[in-house]
């Protein structure tokens, strides 16, 4: 069985290569969601598995036009990097365009194949439900985010014309979800909504990177003062501000809160850790970076309120990352984060400023050999039971017992 995998991941090599050079911007967490998945597949699967790449560039980011096909193999993963003309429309259409031929080819060269797409990359998973149809190969619709159900934080940093686009987007791909064969979802309740023809699809709320077994996370590299991490979107809908002001109204001796990302309330933020020695703000950092920073925090936070709607349909990549580190998590009980989690972390249980502050009281005043035992029981729960590749094989099952596939 081949596995032709469709999505904006790329090597890290590459993703590396294309933030030097200033042709993405783009936040990293789809990039290791997707490169995560590429690997435990690839170590898993008796055939190969090639990923077509759209890696993320737009024309505000960069004014080179032409982009050439490029391939590479690492980490057991075919990589094609389809080629492209790097300007508003002509983008998607040329990049459906290579897509569909790279799918073509792959095709003809083994037909036991099925396609596993980003539903949310609306380009290459249109090119994927037009060869799955004409050439009769199964298409597997990653959803990581349901479109019409997400915060909608990220829309309102964008300009106009963009915000516009992203609306459009939004309702084709409400109108596109429905097409596929089956379904890889992070949560049960994205099937209600995602899934009305009741097709088959497998429920897998992510995955940690199961390099981290070997990755020491010990109490003595700890950052003195001790560090309380967050690191992901900085939007007011994500509860971060609340969080700021909680961990500001305790006045922690001995703490400093750390936060990395990009958001609408990043300039509120700016503002606030200019004023506060005990507040620090280090914008958009590399994957690898952020890693290295959680490994010496004491604590790691998400403050994510639970009372929107989209809440339900999401699980944040950044749980399994936090719990691999070692380093303890501080996070809000999100409705799809199984219950099996719930010993092996600490919670907001009130999301609330006050809340919230009561919270950091308890977990801030506890000693760091209690911080760290409990981070380190995270680590193996999540290493034990949801690697890359332990996710993957379940994937790989799935698809052999649903499309016949018996290789």
């Amino acid at each position: 069985m081949n596995i032709i995998y469709l999505s904006s991941g790329c090597s890290d090599e590459k993703y590396a290569e294309l933030i030097e050079k200033g042709y993405t911007k783009k936040l990293p967490q789809a990039q290791k969601y997707h490169r995560l998945l590429l690997e435990g597949l690839a170590a898993g699967i008796d055939g190969e598995v090639v990923a077509i790449s759209a890696y993320p560039v737009n024309r505000r980011w960069t004014k080179k036009f032409r982009f050439s096909r490029e391939e590479e193999v690492t980490n057991g993963v075919h990589y094609i990097y389809g080629s492209f003309l790097n300007a508003s429309l002509l983008r998607q259409w040329t990049r459906i365009r290579a897509t569909k031929r790279e799918i073509r080819r792959l095709y003809r060269k083994n037909s036991d194949c099925v396609i596993v797409c980003d539903v949310l990359n609306l380009a290459i998973s249109a090119a994927a439900r037009a060869c799955g149809k004409r050439y009769g190969i199964p298409v597997i619709g990653i959803v990581t985010d349901v479109p019409g159900h997400t915060s909608g934080a990220r829309n309102k940093t964008l300009p106009l014309r963009s915000r516009i686009l992203a609306k459009f987007s939004s309702v084709f791909g409400k109108k596109a979800l429905l097409k596929y064969d089956a379904y890889l979802l992070l949560t049960e309740e994205m099937n209600a909504v995602v899934n009305p023809k009741k097709v088959p699809y497998i429920v897998l709320e992510g995955h940690s990177d199961g390099t981290m077994a070997q990755v020491p996370n010990a109490i003595v590299d700890k950052s003195v003062p001790k560090v309380a991490m967050y690191a992901g979107g900085i939007h007011r809908e994500f509860g971060i501000e609340r969080m700021v002001n909680a961990f500001l109204a305790g006045s922690f001796e001995g703490w400093e809160l750390h936060i990395y990302g990009d958001g609408n309330y990043q300039n509120d933020l700016r503002a606030v850790a200019d004023k506060y020695d005990c507040i620090k703000y280090f914008g958009v950092q590399p994957n690898k970076l952020v890693v290295e920073k959680q490994l010496t925090a004491s604590l790691l936070l998400n403050p994510r309120l639970t009372d929107a709607e989209y809440v339900k349909y999401s699980f944040p990549s950044k749980t399994m990352e936090c719990m691999a580190s070692g380093t303890p998590l501080l996070t809000t009980k999100l409705p799809g984060m199984p219950t099996d989690y719930y010993p092996y972390v600490y919670f907001f249980e009130d999301e609330s400023e006050e809340g919230m502050l009561q919270a950091f009281r308890e977990v801030l005043a506890k000693t760091p050999e209690q911080l760290h035992a409990n981070g380190m029981r995270a680590k193996a729960f999540v290493i034990e039971n949801k690697t890359n590749f332990m996710q993957a094989r379940k994937l790989i099952e799935f698809i052999k017992s649903n499309f016949g596939v018996t290789k």
